[in-house]
């Protein structure tokens, strides 16, 4: 199956990876991608589907160019991109917000991010909460992570102190299990 992601998120991954390398060596190394990786990264719209594995080549060819591994480049960068997607307003909004009603708009969230499986809430507590990707068996690494740093991002946001998560495959998909100091 070809994992993909909305435009919109693409977007912003790719605003962010040029202000972060800079133009011109983002253009030369944009470059080296294959032909239908370009095209699939240039024609991307906000209301677009984009393929992961396109988005996850142009991050493999940045990463060394920051003297980071992939992951770490992708981590900083989705984090910074779920941040900011949170306005001032929404922020202060989401500080009032319970953690329980905080953490139920995460599937909501998935399918506007993602075009194949689901997410559900599994476990919402007070500093804690367990969302399983279902629907989802073979899910990227790249895919996973950007969903555990974006609801880590999003937590962030809500003026949740330190959240953490941590994913483990599934049957399905995954389970991450998140947790944070309020």
């Amino acid at each position: 199956m070809v994992e993909h992601i909305s435009g919109a998120m693409v977007r912003s991954h790719i605003a962010a990876l040029q202000t972060r390398v800079g133009p011109a060596l983002y253009d030369q190394l944009f470059d080296q991608l294959g032909r239908e990786d370009q095209e699939d990264l240039r024609l991307v719209t906000p209301l677009s589907w984009v393929r992961i594995d396109a988005l996850e080549r142009l991050y493999t060819l940045l990463a060394p160019s920051q003297k980071l591994s992939v992951a770490e480049l992708h981590t900083q960068i989705a984090s910074q991109v779920v941040g900011q997607a949170v306005t001032t307003i929404w922020r202060a909004l989401l500080r009032l917000t319970s953690d329980n009603l905080l953490v139920s708009k995460t599937p909501v969230i998935f399918k506007r991010a993602y075009q194949q499986g689901s997410a559900k809430v599994i476990k919402s507590q007070p500093r804690e909460a367990e969302i399983e990707v279902q629907d989802w068996p073979e899910m990227s690494e790249f895919a996973l992570r950007g969903l555990r740093v974006g609801i880590e991002s999003t937590l962030r946001a809500a003026g949740r102190s330190n959240p953490r998560g941590v994913a483990r495959r599934t049957r399905e998909g995954a389970i991450i299990r998140l947790e944070w100091d309020r």
